[in-house]
C-alpha cells in the first residue's frame, strides 16, 4: 500500500496496512537550526527534511490572499486597514486576490510523484475569521464583528469568490487528498467568538465553498489552534469534515472527541511537549491516543511544530516509537 493510498483509507475510515507517519507542521526555524547543528544536512527544504527522517511525504500548496503589493503590518497583529475605504483602496489596487500560476507550485513539481502514490496532496486557503485579521489586526477585528459588520461580510464575501475562482483552477488539475481552511479561532479555553457569530460572519461564505471541495472528494478541515471542542457541531453544519491539530495544552481530548464525533476526522493530537522527555512518555502518549486511532479516521502527529527544546536524537526516538505505534492494526 502507498503513501496516497493508506491517507486516503483513513480520510475514509477504512482500514490501511498501517497509519501514515506524517508532520502534518513544519519545523519551528529554531527547531531547524538546533538540528543542523547536530547533523541535519543544510539547504533541505520541508519534502526533503521529511524523506530525510523516512516520513511519510505530503506536499502543502498555501493559496494566501494578500498580493506582494500588499504592506505588511508595523507589527505582528498590528492593523493594514481600518476602514471600509481602506480595504477597497487596497483591493482595487491588486494588493488583494493575486492570481496563481500553478505551474510554479510544489503540486507541478511533484505531479508525477503523486501520481505514482508516492506523496500526499493538501492546499490551505486563508479562512472567514483569519483572512479578516490579517487586514484589521487582532484586536481591531474582534471590535469589527460589532462596529463594522458590514465590512466583515464585505471582505469575506470576496474571498469566498476567491477561493471558488482558485478552486476551478487547482480542481481543474490536480485531486488534493485533502485541505485545511486556517482559522485559528480558538485559544486554551474555547472559541474567541459566539455561535451566533459564526452563523452570521462565517457559515454563509464556508457554504458558498465547502460544497464544490465536496464535489471533487477533497476532504475539508479546519486548522485552529487551542481548545476546537465547542466549535465542531459548528462546523459540522457548514458541512465540514474534521480539524487538526488537537493541541494538548489545550486540554483537547482526541478519545472525547471520537466517543462525541464518530464520523468526523481528526489529525495531530500528539503532545509535542512529550517529545524530549524519552521513550517511556513518548510510548504514553501514543497509547493515550490508541483507541481514536484504532477507531479510524484519525491522523496522529505532532500537535503542533516541533518546539527547539526537542533534539535531533529525541525526534528519531520519536518517530522509532511512531513507527511502532503505526502497526496497531496487526
Amino acid at each position: 500500500m502507498n503513501t496516497r493510498e493508506r491517507f486516503q483509507r483513513i480520510l475514509n475510515f477504512d482500514r490501511p496496512d498501517r497509519l501514515p507517519v506524517i508532520e502534518w507542521a513544519t519545523w519551528w526555524h529554531l527547531t531547524i537550526d538546533r538540528w543542523q547543528q547536530e547533523g541535519l544536512p543544510k539547504g533541505l527544504d520541508i519534502l526533503q527534511i521529511q524523506e530525510f527522517f523516512g516520513l511519510d511525504p505530503m506536499v502543502q500548496c498555501w493559496f494566501g490572499s494578500r498580493s506582494r503589493l500588499c504592506p505588511s503590518p508595523p507589527a505582528h497583529g498590528a492593523s493594514i486597514i481600518q476602514t471600509a475605504d481602506d480595504y477597497k483602496r487596497l483591493r482595487d489596487a491588486g494588493a488583494l486576490f493575486p492570481d496563481i500560476d500553478l505551474a510554479t507550485t510544489a503540486f507541478a513539481k511533484n505531479r508525477s510523484r503523486h501520481d505514482r502514490g508516492e506523496v500526499t496532496f493538501w492546499f490551505t486557503f486563508e479562512g472567514f475569521f483569519w483572512f479578516p485579521r490579517t487586514l484589521l489586526g487582532i484586536e481591531n477585528h474582534l471590535y469589527a464583528f460589532y462596529d463594522q459588520p458590514e465590512l466583515m461580510k464585505m471582505i469575506n464575501q470576496d474571498q469566498a469568490n476567491y477561493c471558488v475562482r482558485l478552486l476551478e483552477k487547482i480542481l481543474a488539475e490536480y485531486q488534493p487528498e485533502f485541505m485545511t481552511f486556517a482559522e485559528d479561532m480558538n485559544y486554551n479555553h474555547g472559541a474567541m467568538i459566539s455561535e451566533a457569530q459564526f452563523d452570521e460572519f462565517m457559515l454563509p461564505y464556508y457554504r458558498e465553498v465547502v460544497p464544490i471541495l465536496k464535489e471533487h472528494k477533497v476532504k475539508v478541515i479546519i486548522d485552529s489552534d487551542g481548545d476546537i471542542t465547542p466549535c465542531i457541531n459548528w462546523f459540522k453544519r457548514a458541512g465540514i469534515d474534521g480539524v487538526l491539530p488537537l493541541e494538548r495544552q489545550a486540554g483537547v481530548d482526541i478519545n472525547r472527541l471520537r466517543r462525541d464525533h464518530p464520523d468526523f476526522l481528526f489529525m495531530g493530537g500528539f503532545d509535542k511537549m512529550t517529545m524530549h522527555r524519552g521513550k517511556e512518555a513518548i510510548v504514553a502518549e501514543f497509547e493515550r491516543l490508541r483507541p481514536a486511532a484504532a477507531s479510524g479516521g484519525f491522523l496522529p502527529s505532532c500537535d503542533h511544530q516541533t518546539p527547539p527544546a526537542v533534539s535531533i536524537d529525541d525526534y528519531r526516538l520519536y518517530l522509532e516509537c511512531f513507527r511502532e505505534f503505526a502497526y496497531l492494526f496487526d
